[in-house]
Order: structure tokens, then sequence, then C-alpha cells
């Protein structure tokens, strides 16, 4: 194919694309649909893995609490079991810090709203009990650790937020699933879509293409507007597509979330390249698969 053809050859890509209006639109529509679907269930994601880093310090924190019944040698003894499991081979504890009564109840009166509840209590009547707040390393084998933990504190002295984590870590990969394979339907219905929109066209202009391929048209020359039209469907819906996005995000999603104060949605503004692009990666695949396939059985003369 010769440059000079390129021109000719786009501009009968242009032709074709409008020419089939009805089709064309829901191709357009069905991979609208696709991209919105990925896009959605990517920056919900996103923004649940953010969510969770956030939170890692509560998350990778469990708090040992001790009986207010037993003496200081008995915690003492806890203690010192703690700092052997903490210093053993491949121990999964970070740190841990012991925290007293008093200790407990000052971060308690710190904490936004407490103040005034708690200005009554003191040293005397503390109802607050001491506690170890231990830091571990790895959340995938913390289940060891606490079963560690509550042979030396007992089972029901034992808090944390692992369960939460676990839960929003299952949500999380259930969304991942169901949005992937959404995708992939979609995907398909947009490329079967295309390819009826580029069968209208090539079935109108079979005699067309016969003959140019009589005459010695390559390949590539009888292609090219028909994926030309592909790519088209493929870049008009990432557009609409971003468009769309990013009021979802930056409206619907943020109203949502607004009611949450603990979560904080990742910046509209970090989407900027990377939906964009994937959005036109999308198009333009289906766009090209989709047309390339519907042309090549045409090919043969």
């Amino acid at each position: 194919m010769k440059l000079r053809n390129i021109p000719h050859l786009i501009g009968q890509g242009f032709v074709s694309f409008w020419r089939n209006g009805a089709m064309t639109t829901a191709a357009i529509l069905v991979l609208i649909c696709c991209m919105l679907v990925l896009g959605s269930f990517y920056v919900v994601i996103d923004n649940l893995d953010k969510f969770i880093e956030d939170q890692s310090e509560s998350i990778k924190t469990i708090n040992a609490y001790v009986d207010s019944s037993e003496s200081p040698e008995e915690v003492n003894e806890k203690e010192l079991a703690l700092a052997g499991l903490a210093t053993a081979a491949n121990s999964n504890i970070d740190y841990y810090v012991r925290i007293t009564k008093e200790e407990a109840l000052e971060e308690m009166k710190n904490r936004e709203g407490l103040e005034d509840i708690l200005t009554e209590f003191d040293e005397s009547n503390n109802p607050l009990p001491e506690r170890f707040r231990i830091h571990f390393k790895d959340i995938d084998t913390v289940q060891s650790l606490m079963r560690d933990l509550e042979e030396i504190f007992g089972a029901d002295k034992i808090k944390s937020e692992v369960g939460v984590y676990e839960k929003v870590n299952s949500i999380s990969s259930t969304i991942t699933l169901v949005g992937l394979w959404l995708m992939i339907i979609l995907l398909v219905i947009a490329i079967l879509i295309i390819m009826n929109t580029v069968k209208l066209t090539v079935f109108a202009r079979r005699k067309d293409i016969a003959i140019m391929r009589y005459i010695g048209a390559t390949s590539a020359f009888v292609v090219s507007p028909f994926i030309v039209e592909g790519i088209l469907v493929g870049i008009i819906a990432a557009i609409i597509s971003t468009g769309i996005q990013y009021y979802l995000y930056d409206e619907v999603f943020a109203n949502i979330v607004s009611s949450y104060n603990d979560i904080n949605l990742v910046p509209v503004m970090d989407y900027l390249y990377v939906v964009p692009v994937a959005f036109l990666a999308i198009g333009i695949f289906a766009g090209v698969i989709a047309s390339a396939t519907s042309v090549k059985k045409h090919l043969d003369v």
C-alpha cells in the first residue's frame, strides 16, 4: 500500500462510519457500557486499596488486654512471654508497647468527642484495663500469631481489626472478579456488534472488493477503510466514556462517600491519564479486532 493512498483510505473509513448510523451507534453504546463497567470497578478497587493502606496502622495492630484482677507479677510474666515471642526466629511481631491504665485513659480523653464524657474519671476510678499494643509484620500469617497470643493472654482478651481487613479484602477480590467477567462479556458483545456493522458495509461492497482483489489490490488496501471505521467507533466511545466516568466519580461517587468521614476518595486528577489511555486502548483493540475479522473471509477471491 502506497503512502499517497492513505488519505483516500481514511476518507473511505469515515464515509463507511457515517453510512451505518444505527449499527455504529449501537456499537459505540455497548463499548461505552463496557468501558464504564471497567472504569467504575477500577476506581472502586483502587479506593478500597487506598483505604486499606491508610488504615494499615490500626489493621496491623493487635490489642492484648490484661485482666484487672491480675497482680503486677502476673502481668510481668505475660510480658516476658510476649517478649520471647517477639524475639523468636521468624517472629511476626514488629514491636509492641505496654500501655498502663493511666496511659489508656489519657489516650481516650484525647479522642475527639470523648473529652467531656471522661472528665469525671481519674486514677482512682479508672475503668480501663492495662494492655499491650502489638504491631505485626505480615497479615497473611497473623492467625498463627493470634493463636500464640491467645495462649498467653486468653482468647477473650485479644482484639484486632484483622477480621475487618479480611472482609474488605474479600469484597475487593469479589468486585475485581465480577468486574472482570462483566468487562469480558460486554467487550465480546461490543466486538460482535462492530463486526455486524462492518459486515453490512462489506456485504454491500462485496463486488467492489472482489474486483479490487482481481486487479491486484493488496489485502491492506481493502481492509484499511474498515479498520479506520472500527478505530473511529473505539475512539468516540473512549472519549464519551471518559467524560461520563469523570462525572460519575467526581459527582456520584463523591456524594456517596461524603457521608463516611473515615473514607477519603483518591483525587480525580490521579486518574487523568490512566482512565483515558485504558479506554482508548480498549476501544481501538475492539475496533481493530472486529473489523479485521469481518473483512478477512472476503479477501479470498
